[in-house]
This record gives C-alpha cells, structure tokens and sequence, in this order.
C-alpha cells in the first residue's frame, strides 16, 4: 500500500512514483509531481485493494489515535475519569509497567505482538529505531510517559509508515491526528 504524501491531509492520495520514500522524512506536499488522488492510476495504489475501491490512508496521511492505553495514567489524554469508566470497555488496558520493546504485553488481537519478530536497527537515515517483522514498518510499544496508541503514520514517515506502524502517544490531540472508525462483530 502506498503511503498518503499529501501534506495538506487529504484523504485518498499517493506518493508520485518519482518521490522519495525510502528514508524518514519522505517526499511530501500538495502538487501532482508528488502526490497523486484516488482517481488516478497512482493514486489508487494508496487503497488496500490497490484499485479505487479500496480504503485509503491506512499508510500515511496522518496519525490515527486508537483506543489502547496504559491503565493508571489516564491523565496523559484529555478524557476524564468519567468518559473512561464510562467507555471503559471499548479500550485495550495494557499494563503499567510497559516500555517501547514491552510487545509481550500485547493483547490478542491488538495487532501489536502478532507483528513480531521486532528488530531494531540502523536505517538508511542514520537513525536507529524498532521495526516489526511485517513489512518493517515501525513498532514502539506504549509506556507510562506516552501511554496511547497511534497508528498509520504521518505524510512525512516515508519508509516508516504502514498499515502495521503503530508507536506510543500521550493521547492529545494535533494538526496531525485523526481517528478511524472500526467496525467489529460482537
């Protein structure tokens, strides 16, 4: 799946063959000879299907927050205690004790563990990060200083973003962050 290099967040567009996306900062903005909409051929590469009627933005476009938090530090989002006892049982709770390389405490299903094996390594931008073994896309698991989840990545993330990139966030909000509605047999 191609990633959305489209900086203004415009859902439904594709790298240009011609961009950069092999390091982190990927080639991105607004113009055709960098990112191409969903009805063109390039632009349809951006779907899960790789045709015009697919679901785009799964790589890219922006961050999108899900509801997998650290319990104990609910104050790290904007929700408070009442919005989270009341939707409680829509959030994967993960425990306190979690760091960036915690893919252990992976709740089944979650799409974290099920990645695995993570490696860490030097990319072609000098920077050394966590990659899961799906497509090597990034993997930082949540911990107490950022107890959120992000998934997706940015316009900017190049090789990094992916339908399996997911890091850790302080549940905030931001220029960059959107949601992804999800719909789950019950």
């Amino acid at each position: 799946i191609n990633i959305n290099n489209n900086s203004s967040y415009m859902t439904g567009y594709s790298a240009a063959p011609n961009t950069n996306q092999s390091i982190y900062y990927g080639d991105n903005g607004i113009g055709n000879a960098v990112t191409q909409s969903y009805n063109t051929p390039t632009g349809s590469l951006a779907s899960t299907t790789g045709n015009i009627t697919g679901i785009y933005d799964m790589s890219g476009g922006s961050h999108e927050c899900v509801a997998g938090y650290s319990k104990n530090i609910e104050e790290k989002s904007d929700f408070s205690d009442s919005e989270l006892s009341t939707y409680s049982s829509y959030f994967d709770k993960y425990p306190d004790n979690s760091n960036i390389a915690s893919y252990q405490n992976r709740i089944l299903g979650d799409a974290t563990g099920e990645m695995g094996p993570f490696y860490r390594y030097l990319d072609k931008d000098g920077g050394r990060r966590h990659h899961n073994a799906w497509y090597a896309d990034y993997s930082y698991f949540i911990d107490s200083t950022v107890p959120w989840f992000r998934r997706g990545g940015d316009n900017v993330n190049g090789v990094l973003a992916g339908q399996f990139y997911f890091i850790r966030d302080t549940g905030s909000g931001g220029s960059n962050i959107s949601s992804r509605l999800v719909l789950s047999p019950t």
